[in-house]
C-alpha cells in the first residue's frame, strides 16, 4: 500500500509545488516628484529614495476560470478507495476484502483522508533608489531591491476514518495493518525527497532581487497636456530559477525591458488624469528545469532535469490614475489597470514534452491602486521646512484575474532632493 500512495502522489494534480509566480511592482512606474505624473527631476538634481513594501495574498490564486481559491482548496487531494484503486492492485484487493465483512461496504467507504497543504507566504522588500536629472526633461534612476521571503509550510489530513477501521474491523493481514497506519503527511515528504527535490521546509531567506535601471523622458508638453516615456530595464541580479526547491519564488534572474507611455491632463488647480500604456518583454534565456514526461507527471524526478531555452511571454498593460492635490502638502491618487500576459514557450535538444511547461503560463489581471503623498518641497522653498522631500504610501490589489496570484502590495516611500 505504501507504493500505492507514492504512485498517487506522483500522478495526482495535487502537485505539491508551493512556488508563487509573483513579482515586485516596478520601482519607476510612477512619477519621481509627484507634482505631476509626467514630471522629471530638474537638471543636476539628485533624488535618493527608499521603498519599503510588503506583498501578501500570494497563497491565493485566480484559476483559469477566474475564480479565486486558496492553495489548500486547489491542491487538496482526497485519498479514498475509488482514487487509490486506480493505481495499484493491492489497493483493489484491500477494498474487495473489506467489502466481504458484513453489508456496510467497508472497503468502498474507507477514506485515508484529504491531504491539505498549508502555507503563509510573506514578501518584504527594501529598495534604495537613486535618481538624477540629466536635463530638464530627462531623468535616470537605479533601484536595487532586497527581498526577504518567509513562508511557513505544512500539510494536514482531514476527514480520515482510519481510526474506526483500526478499532472496529478485525483484519490482521500485513497489508491491512500497513494501510490503516499510513501517515499521509510523512509519505508526501518522503516522495518529494525521493524525487530529488530539496526537503520541503519553512522558508526564511534574504537576497538581492533584480536591479532596475530606468530612463524617464518627457517628450511632449503643451499647455495642460504632457507625455512621459519611461524605459525600465530589468537586470538579472537576482537568484536563478531553482528546479529543486518547490517553495522557491523563481521570479528573478530575468533580463527584460518595460516601455511605458504616460499622458498627463491637468484639470484646473486640483485634478489630474494620467492614462498609460506599457509593454514588458523579456530576453530569452537558459534555465534548468524538470520537463514532465506526460500531462499527469506533475512532480518530475531528477532524471528529467535539463537546460532549456525559455522565452517568457510579454505583458501588455493599460490603465490610468486620477490625482487630487488638496494643498501644497497633501495629494491623493487612485488607479485601475488591466494587464494580459502571453504564454511562455520552452525548447530544448531532446525529444520530450517541452510544451507541458507552457501550460497555464498565460494570464491576465485587473488591479486597483491608491496613493497618499505628503510633500515638503514647496514649504522648503518658502523656508518653512528643513528639507525638501516626499513621503508616499502606495496600495495595490489584484481584484480579478486568470492564472495569476492574488497579490496585495503595501509600500512606503521616503524621497529626498538635493
Amino acid at each position: 500500500m505504501r507504493k500505492t500512495f507514492r504512485q498517487f502522489l506522483n500522478s495526482t494534480k495535487m502537485k505539491p509545488n508551493l512556488s508563487f509566480a509573483t513579482g515586485l511592482v516596478l520601482l519607476f512606474s510612477s512619477s519621481l516628484v509627484f507634482a505631476s505624473a509626467t514630471d522629471t527631476l530638474p537638471e543636476g538634481i539628485w533624488s535618493p529614495s527608499l521603498h519599503m513594501g510588503m506583498i501578501t495574498g500570494i497563497d491565493q490564486k485566480y484559476t483559469g476560470d477566474g475564480n479565486l481559491w486558496g492553495l489548500g482548496d486547489t491542491h487538496a487531494v482526497e485519498f479514498n478507495a475509488a482514487t487509490l484503486s486506480h493505481f495499484d492492485q493491492q489497493a483493489q484487493d484491500l477494498v474487495a476484502a473489506l467489502n466481504e465483512f458484513g453489508k456496510a461496504q467497508l472497503g468502498s467507504n474507507i477514506n485515508f483522508g484529504t491531504l491539505v497543504p498549508n502555507t503563509d507566504p510573506i514578501i518584504n522588500y527594501y529598495a534604495p533608489v537613486l535618481a538624477r536629472g540629466v536635463t530638464p526633461k530627462w531623468t535616470l534612476g537605479l533601484g536595487l531591491p532586497v527581498i526577504h521571503y518567509q513562508n511557513t509550510i505544512s500539510f494536514s489530513v482531514q476527514n480520515s476514518n482510519l481510526d474506526y477501521y483500526k478499532n472496529q474491523v478485525p483484519v490482521g493481514s500485513p497489508l491491512y495493518t500497513q494501510a490503516v497506519n499510513t501517515n499521509l503527511v510523512q509519505e508526501t515528504y518522503n516522495t518529494i525527497v525521493q524525487k530529488g527535490y530539496d526537503p520541503l521546509t519553512n522558508q526564511n531567506t534574504t537576497f538581492l532581487g533584480d536591479a532596475q535601471l530606468a530612463s524617464l523622458y518627457r517628450f511632449y508638453e503643451h499647455g495642460n497636456v504632457s507625455a512621459l516615456y519611461t524605459a525600465t530595464f530589468n537586470l538579472p541580479t537576482g537568484p536563478k530559477y531553482d528546479p529543486r526547491n518547490l517553495a522557491a519564488l523563481n521570479v528573478f534572474g530575468r533580463t527584460g525591458l518595460e516601455n511605458r507611455v504616460t499622458l498627463s491632463y491637468v484639470m484646473g488647480a486640483h485634478w489630474e488624469a494620467a492614462p498609460f500604456l506599457s509593454y514588458m518583454a523579456f530576453m530569452p534565456d537558459h534555465v534548468d528545469m524538470r520537463v514532465p514526461t506526460d500531462p499527469n507527471d506533475v512532480l518530475p524526478d531528477q532524471s528529467t532535469e535539463q537546460s532549456v531555452t525559455r522565452q517568457l511571454g510579454g505583458t501588455a498593460m493599460a490603465g490610468g490614475n486620477m490625482y487630487y492635490t488638496l494643498n501644497d502638502q497633501w495629494s491623493f491618487g487612485a488607479g485601475y489597470s488591466y494587464e494580459k500576459k502571453a504564454q511562455d514557450t520552452y525548447s530544448g535538444s531532446q525529444a520530450v514534452r517541452y510544451d507541458l511547461l507552457s501550460v497555464a503560463t498565460d494570464d491576465e489581471a485587473q488591479k486597483v491602486s491608491a496613493q497618499i503623498n505628503y510633500s515638503t518641497v514647496k514649504s522648503y522653498f518658502r523656508k518653512l521646512s528643513l528639507l525638501p522631500g516626499v513621503i508616499t504610501f502606495n496600495y495595490m490589489d489584484t481584484i480579478a484575474g486568470r492564472n495569476i496570484e492574488r497579490e496585495t502590495i503595501e509600500e512606503l516611500v521616503f524621497m529626498m532632493f538635493f
